[in-house]
């Protein structure tokens, strides 16, 4: 617990965040049949709780295993710094990791796990440099509660209810309602009980803006900014398609962000992340101090 005490608050929000979103999952994973959650097979036990558990733990936290290793980076030295780059390497098989046409825990997911519980640990043996002072806090703030309002019922998803009967809530968001959606035969939930990409979307642009404030490689500046624009962007499509598409307000689709792609969604989620590293999180170029003059000879 000390090594937790002594990382900033920012770190400690988003492994907090880790911990309780996993509570959830295995607790509406372990509860809910299948026809009632999103891809999966394997539900109604503990057992299939932790698998989707494991899951969640490379998409989206083995993301946010990269962006803790980069924070690290500068104090990692020898050793360290080559299980950094294992780490970092762990952490990227979530490329290939996760299906999302099937999220049933698989051998191969046990990997971007390891990855993200190297970069923790990492993390808790060399600390991470708290934040100086950071611009832009009051846009932290208006942003993340705009993204958390929006992602409600993506939560409440999560933990196993709907949000009908919810003052306001329940009227703003349709979530217990049945609904058709295009190419999608038969009548669902408008939102789905488990995790949402929506909600995982969320977790990345918060963690994003909390490690925005933080001491780091200028590397990371840029990466931060696309995990941002990346979160931002799935909780547009998520919510598009179940508060706008399911109300029956319009057929189309906006396209899919998840994974890279050669389409509009991503062209907007590029265009945002370069917007969001110019404007606010690239960090000022580094000057060389001018060389000292020499001293004044005492012959003189």
């Amino acid at each position: 617990m000390a090594a937790v005490r002594r990382l900033p608050w920012e770190i400690q929000g988003v492994l907090a965040l880790i911990v309780l979103d996993g509570i959830a999952v295995v607790a509406t994973y372990a509860r809910f049949p299948a026809a009632e959650l999103y891809h999966v097979h394997d539900t109604g036990t503990i057992a299939a709780g932790f698998g989707r558990e494991l899951v969640a733990l490379n998409f989206p936290f083995a993301l946010v295993g990269i962006a803790l290793v980069g924070l690290a980076w500068p104090r990692l030295q020898g050793t360290l710094r080559v299980a950094g780059v294992v780490a970092i390497a762990l952490c990227a098989v979530v490329y290939v990791a996760v299906d999302q046409a099937n999220l049933d825990a698989k051998p191969l997911n046990a990997v971007p796990a390891f990855g993200l519980a190297l970069a923790v640990a990492l993390v808790l043996a060399v600390g991470i440099a708290p934040a100086r002072q950071a611009r832009g806090d009051n846009i932290r703030i208006a942003l993340a509660a705009v993204l958390f309002f929006f992602c409600a019922p993506l939560v409440a998803a999560e933990l196993g209810f709907f949000l009908d009967g919810v003052p306001f809530l329940g009227w703003f968001f349709e979530t217990g309602r049945l609904a058709t959606q295009p190419d999608v035969p038969g009548l669902h939930h408008a939102v789905h009980h488990g995790q949402h990409h929506g909600w995982q979307g969320t977790m990345l642009s918060l963690t994003a803006l909390g490690f925005s404030r933080l001491r780091r490689p200028r590397l990371l500046d840029a990466y931060l900014a696309l995990m941002l624009a990346y979160g931002v962007g799935n909780l547009v499509n998520d919510d598009w398609l179940e508060q706008v598409v399911k109300r029956g307000w319009t057929s189309h689709e906006l396209p899919s962000v998840l994974v890279p792609a050669a389409n509009w969604g991503w062209a907007a989620v590029v265009a945002g992340a370069a917007a969001v590293w110019w404007l606010w999180f690239r960090q000022p170029s580094r000057t060389t101090p001018a060389p000292a003059s020499p001293a004044i000879s005492s012959s003189v």
